[in-house]
């Protein structure tokens, strides 16, 4: 691994995509990538940051929170996000960034915010270094260090997939990958997703 460099929150460095992490049946894994590249390999790709331990930002000043809700809306109420991602027939997509992770902005802007625009499916940020307070999906109230913390996301960008009750249905996408892989990974988690929360639903088309 090859250190990038140090941000005011978060160091940079180049790490293979791992969107199979969490997958533990092998086959599964494997199955899981097969769309975006052949023989079963993991694609290798720059794209990680890791936040500083113990370190918090403030929450995001008005011109930052304007451009980035133009691109991915910021989480306010997992609950109700998770009821429009429902009512769409769809997981609730969510990408776990870091205030300075360079790799964010284009996930954010290449892969994420065309599913915004398009109005099929229900696409929220949370920073993982975030104090400002956040509504859970149980309805408690809690800030974007500990949601992340408490859904196991220890780098960014990570876009996790997750049903109403906040549960993952298909293995996170973490790290940037390569950008002509990344939107083949995005497009068979989101399908992996709607089959697991409507089995038989078949797949989804951006």
């Amino acid at each position: 691994m090859a250190l990038i460099g140090a941000a005011a929150m978060g160091t940079a460095i180049a790490s293979p995509i791992t969107s199979a992490a969490n997958i533990t049946n092998a086959t599964s894994a494997t199955n899981f990538i097969g769309t975006a590249q052949a023989g079963g390999e993991l694609a290798q790709a720059a794209g990680v940051t890791y936040p500083h331990e113990g370190a918090a930002s403030p929450p995001l000043n008005g011109k930052t929170a304007v451009r980035q809700q133009a691109a991915v809306p910021l989480a306010t109420d997992f609950e109700a996000h998770a009821r429009r991602a429902a009512s769409l027939d769809v997981p609730l997509i969510v990408l776990v960034s870091l205030r300075d992770c360079v790799y964010c902005g284009p996930i954010r802007q290449r892969e994420l915010a065309p599913l915004v625009r398009g109005g099929k499916y229900e696409v929220r940020e949370i920073g993982m270094d975030s104090t400002t307070p956040v509504r859970d999906f149980d309805g408690t109230t809690t800030t974007g260090v500990a949601w992340a913390r408490a859904h196991g996301v220890k780098v960014s960008p990570t876009v996790l997939f997750l049903d109403t009750r906040g549960y993952p249905v298909a293995a996170p996408l973490i790290g940037a990958g390569l950008p002509d892989f990344y939107g083949a990974y995005l497009d068979e988690a989101i399908a992996r997703g709607r089959t697991r929360l409507h089995p038989g639903g078949g797949a989804t088309a951006r």
